[in-house]
Order: C-alpha cells, then structure tokens, then sequence
C-alpha cells in the first residue's frame, strides 16, 4: 500500500474523525468547488525525499503531507478538535504490517483564511518514513 493510501485510509477509516468532518476527505486536486457541506479536510502530499541508504541501496524514504482543516467563518474550536483527533492518528505511529517505520506530527499552523473556498482553516504538516 502506498503512504499516500495509507494516509487517507487512516482518516477515513477513523469514525470519530468521519463524523466531525461531513464535508468529507479529499485529495487537494480532486477539489474543483468549495465542498458544500462544513467541516471537511483537504491534504496534499509535499515532499518526498531519501532518508537512508545502506550498502548503496535506498533504504528509507520519507514523505511529508498537510492535512488542511477548513470550517465556516467563526471560531476555531471545531477546527481544534478535528486536529486534535487527526493527532492521535499520525503522531509517533509505528504500522510494519504496512511498511511505515514512523509517523511524526510535526507542527500545526496559526489561524488562517481562505478566501477563495470561504473558509477558516488550519492544518497539520506530517511525516511519514517508510521501507523503500
């Protein structure tokens, strides 16, 4: 399974986390209009780099990815909470069965506007290393 698979199947698979989230779990390219319905998550994977090699082979690779957390004008405190679940699912997780070595919530970002979807938002940047 890829990351990136492995990644949304985490979020969606999450119950507590589908149901602070109607607006649904979307990949940012396969977003063409502002989801309807509020809140709703939009990540994006960022970076993909080598982490180790041995004996001249790729050993690890590690990507990183942003979970955005997007909310009707107002306050935060929705936005926190799906964050907050979003944590215990990507923070100093170890998944072998599917090749993940170690998943790092690294930092979560100020209070933000989107103006063009009509949103507040915050998001949550991760790092997930896995066997290559």
């Amino acid at each position: 399974m890829s990351t990136r698979t492995w990644a949304y199947q985490r979020m969606i698979g999450h119950a507590p986390l589908v149901a602070l989230v109607p607006g649904g779990v979307h990949q940012t390219t396969s977003v063409e209009h502002t989801p309807h319905l509020k809140p709703y998550l939009i990540y994006r994977q960022t970076s993909d780099t080598s982490t180790m090699r041995g004996d001249d082979v790729e050993q690890f690779r590690t990507l990183g990815y942003m979970i955005f957390a997007h909310d009707v004008p107002g306050d935060y405190l929705k936005i926190d909470a799906i964050l907050e679940v979003l944590r215990t699912l990507f923070q100093d997780i170890v998944d072998q069965a599917n090749g993940v070595v170690k998943s790092l919530w690294l930092e979560t970002s100020d209070d933000d506007r989107d103006d063009d979807m009509g949103t507040i938002l915050k998001f949550a940047r991760i790092q997930v290393t896995y066997k290559a």
